[in-house]
């Protein structure tokens, strides 16, 4: 296990944001020799190599990451209502979220606080004008058709990432078009209260953003 203090881990937050961002690049390490027994079974249900790297990745940020951050020996993370994770324990008092996207797997990290992160592909296919139409608010659709595909990954990273702070999904009806988010780096979205910062990350090849209750 000695190999896991060499993985190298990108820290995406910024100075003075109030949170902890970790990005690891899924082919940082060959994940199996060097996670816990437990989380290589997980990991070994996946046959495809690029799915099973990523939750490697991601099964690594748990098991080894998130107890070094914190000082634990372990964290016991359980799964709550729309797939939202819970830390547990003495952990408890932290907010804690994982996204996926290409190359990357992102974790936050925040005390006293519900949050979600993000990470979008800007180089994938969607249709945007239908996916906008379907999900976003008036005024988030008006930013889409003003902005194009910039516009629209960065709210619907937004959004996706609100969606998971709040732990309520795709189905809130609240969240898919009740909402006022812009396009911009950081915001306070009136119908939630919550904070929103977002960015493009790696030269613009992927849209982040992270969202605080």
């Amino acid at each position: 296990m000695e190999q896991q203090h060499t993985i190298r881990v990108e820290e995406w937050a910024r100075p003075g944001e109030p949170f902890r961002l970790a990005a690891v690049a899924i082919g940082a390490a060959d994940w199996a020799a060097v996670l816990p027994a437990t989380a290589q079974a997980r990991v070994a249900r996946f046959a495809d190599g690029h799915a099973r790297a990523r939750a490697g990745a991601s099964e690594w940020i748990k098991t080894c990451w998130l107890p070094r951050e914190l000082g634990l020996a372990a964290v016991e993370v359980r799964t709550g209502a729309n797939g939202k994770p819970l830390l547990e324990g003495a952990a408890a008092a932290w907010g804690f979220n994982l996204s996926h996207a290409g190359e990357y797997v992102v974790a936050a990290l925040a005390r006293d606080a519900q949050i979600g992160v993000d990470l979008e592909s800007t180089s994938r296919k969607a249709d945007i004008v239908r996916l906008a139409q379907r999900v976003f608010s008036a005024c988030e659709q008006a930013a889409v058709q003003q902005g194009g595909r910039a516009a629209f990954f960065t709210l619907w990273s937004q959004k996706e990432a609100l969606v998971k702070a709040v732990g309520c999904g795709w189905a809130d009806e609240r969240l898919q078009r009740g909402t006022a988010l812009a396009p911009v780096g950081f915001q306070l979205e009136p119908t939630t209260g919550a904070r929103v910062w977002s960015r493009p990350v790696i030269d613009g090849a992927y849209c982040l953003a992270v969202a605080m209750v």
